[in-house]
Formats: structure tokens, sequence, C-alpha cells
């Protein structure tokens, strides 16, 4: 059979208060780090879909300006054709 000294884990009398106290310590700040990092990870996820939306609201507006440009371009492409026409006659 097993005596006392080979049953396992055990707590001796010999171990201080303030060791027990400070690896509870360490577990605990590292338990509140570890939900630091989950929290900025959730705020980073929502600022993420803000830009998202923006990017997505600005690519917009970039293709309408760019259309609206080559309209205006090919209007101007038009009136020069046409002034070119009449300067030819």
């Amino acid at each position: 059979m097993a005596t006392d000294n080979q049953t396992g884990w055990h707590l001796d009398k010999k171990v201080p208060i303030s060791i027990i106290l400070a690896l509870l310590t360490q577990g605990v700040m590292g338990l509140w780090f570890i939900a630091d990092i989950k929290k900025d990870v959730e705020v980073l996820k929502a600022q993420l879909l803000v830009q998202r939306d923006r990017d997505d609201r600005q690519d917009r507006t970039a293709g309408e300006a760019m259309t609206l440009v080559r309209q205006q371009l090919e209007r101007v492409e038009a009136k020069l054709d046409r002034l070119i026409e009449k300067g030819n006659k």
C-alpha cells in the first residue's frame, strides 16, 4: 500500500500564506487580463463593422463621382465634335 508521502498532491503546513495569496492574485489577474483582451476584441469587431459601412459608402460615392465625370466628358466631347464639324463647313 501507499504511504502518506505517496498519495499525491497535498498542502503542507510549511507553505506560507503569502505564497498562496500571491498565486491566487496572479490567477485573478490572469483572468482579468484575458477578460480585458476579450473586451478589446469585441470593441474592434464593432469598429470593423462601422469601418466596413464607411468604406462601402465611400466606394459608392467614388463610383457615382466617376460616372458623373464620364458623363460630363462625353458631353464635352460631343460639343467639341459639333464645333469641329461647324468649323470644317
